[in-house]
């Protein structure tokens, strides 16, 4: 059977975080609060019991509620708090970088006819703006989910079968690629064709690993739409991946 969509990681997969946008991100808030560490931000993060918003219009009362009981564990008072959130709601966006084979594989695949779509563990699910920001058109993504949208996290097979009816496609007419060999083996258990994305090791490496996402152009044109995916071998899943 022929591939018709290829599902995409974002995180380490399109989009990465270089470090002098953190380093942006942190002389911003600690502008504002002298003292203020992302450090804490990201144990609070962590720490978070949710709920976590469901729709990209629920980002900034999320925002809200986070800073308030942040600066309430850490003294600052409300309006700093208020002010925090707006700061975070707004900057959160502008982190992301698209890696450089990302637009032309996304530009080229998608010329190809084949739909395009997102599927990412991280919590926030206005990932189109973080897209939009790295350099990637969002409207040439089909669907972009988020687990807190479908209510499953990868590896759990319920996750890539809500992509692929998102897709209104079987997962075995579904390519998906990541950066991690765990969910890289989840997705094949369900018949997806997938390949873990290794930018440190150029090329195709056995195993269904490749170097770039340009390798994929050739992989889904080629007649066998690319080489066997390895036996699946069960694997316990750890909900945080």
């Amino acid at each position: 059977m022929r591939t018709r969509a290829v599902i995409f990681d974002r995180d380490l997969t399109l989009t990465y975080v270089a470090p002098s946008d953190v380093a942006r991100l942190h002389a911003r808030l600690a502008a504002m609060t002298p003292g203020l560490s992302l450090a804490a931000l990201q144990g609070a993060w962590e720490r978070w019991p949710g709920p976590w918003p469901r729709t990209a219009g629920d980002e900034q009362a999320f925002w809200e509620r986070f800073c308030l009981a942040f600066s309430a564990d850490h003294g600052f008072d409300s309006t700093l708090a208020v002010a925090l959130a707006v700061e975070m709601g707004e900057q959160y966006p502008t982190m992301f970088s698209a890696y450089p084979d990302a637009p032309p594989a996304v530009a080229a695949l998608r010329n190809a006819g084949l739909g395009l779509a997102v599927l990412t563990n991280f919590e926030l699910p206005g990932v189109a703006q973080t897209l939009a920001h790295a350099g990637l058109d969002p409207a040439a993504f089909a669907t972009i989910l988020n687990a807190g949208m479908i209510g499953y996290a990868k590896p759990d097979p319920r996750a890539f079968h809500a992509a692929a009816d998102a897709l209104g496609l079987p997962p075995a007419l579904c390519c998906f690629v990541d950066d991690l060999a765990e969910n890289v083996t989840a997705a094949r258990s369900i018949g997806m064709q997938a390949y873990q994305i290794d930018r440190s090791r150029p090329g195709l490496a056995p195993g269904g690993r490749i170097g770039s996402l340009l390798d994929l152009i050739g992989l889904l044109s080629s007649p066998d739409d690319g080489p066997e995916p390895r036996p699946f071998s069960p694997e316990p899943y750890d909900m945080t991946a």
